[in-house]
């Protein structure tokens, strides 16, 4: 049997989409709960059941999403990911006009000693 998520407005939940070629995952807030006990989360139109199941239409292949309450782990593994991803995308913006000299050195020896770990 499955466990009530037992959330009240404010709350955080961790978000999961269950797409195979994009899954998102992260901690999103509760906006609404109805007496029935379901749920809303900030940002998106979905409806999940007491249980953190999305409710209604949702295409087969996608997978629908879910909701669960965050452990300790799931925030650090977000707040990593996170910081990943963002390295990750401010490097793909840099190209030879906007990155000065130094800043392209600093760069190479950071990413040189991680490849030496």
């Amino acid at each position: 049997m499955y466990k009530e998520l037992n959330v009240k407005v404010g709350d955080f939940v961790l978000y999961k989409s269950g797409h195979p070629l994009s899954k998102v995952e992260k901690i999103i807030k509760v906006t609404k709960v109805t007496p029935t006990g379901r749920i809303r989360i900030e940002g998106y139109d979905e409806q999940y059941d007491k249980y953190g199941n999305q409710m209604g239409n949702h295409d087969r292949w996608y997978g629908g999403s879910s909701i669960r309450i965050p452990t300790e782990e799931d925030y650090k593994r977000i707040k990593e990911n996170s910081a990943i991803s963002k390295a990750l995308s401010l490097v793909k913006k840099l190209n030879k006009e906007n990155l000065p000299y130094d800043l392209a050195v600093e760069i190479i020896k950071v990413l040189e000693s991680e490849e030496k770990e």
